[in-house]
């Protein structure tokens, strides 16, 4: 904060395969810090999600108070916690080289997609598996990447077709805010 960063957000991302661990609480979210450089972020993009329905009837799940015809058709305003992100557990989606955490291809992209436009630079000072960098190609951003150990992953994460990108069905208003 002493270099002009201004706190903007957090944002708890629900988890559904945390372990128990005896005398603490279930462990199910991870934390994210949006932090921006000055007052407000350069881009700051509105994203709706899709309106939850049920997997068995395919009905809506809630009601929404009764104004089920005011709410915008394109989804719902995104909130601070986001409850619809799928785990990376299949090995389509992961690198069976890298056994360490690899976040999902859907959480990365709202994060790009909320934050930057086509042709804007991201850096991630944590390269890991390489999944920021897989999605900033795929949505037409540039890059930057550091990551202290072994890139093995990350190349084959971009010279191959084997892992695949989660569906992304966030409606992303082209204009930022």
């Amino acid at each position: 904060m002493k270099r002009g960063l201004t706190f903007r957000h957090w944002i708890a991302v629900s988890i559904k395969f945390g372990y128990p661990l005896p005398g603490r609480l279930y462990p199910c979210h991870y934390s994210l810090l949006y932090y921006c450089k000055g007052e407000k972020p350069t881009t700051f993009r509105s994203i709706r999600t899709p309106i939850k329905t049920c997997r068995h009837c395919g009905g809506e799940i809630r009601d929404y108070g009764g104004h089920r015809e005011a709410m915008n058709p394109k989804g719902v305003n995104l909130t601070d916690v986001w409850d619809d992100i799928p785990p990376v557990r299949h090995w389509k989606f992961k690198s069976k080289k890298r056994k360490a955490n690899q976040l999902s291809t859907k959480l990365l992209t709202r994060i790009v997609e909320l934050s930057t436009q086509k042709g804007d630079v991201v850096l991630d000072p944590f390269g890991g598996s390489g999944t920021t960098f897989d999605v900033c190609e795929r949505r037409e951003r540039h890059w930057i990447g550091i990551e202290l150990d072994n890139c093995d992953v990350i190349v084959e994460r971009l010279t191959t077709a084997d892992l695949e990108p989660h569906d992304f069905e966030d409606h992303v208003e082209e204009r930022p805010w």
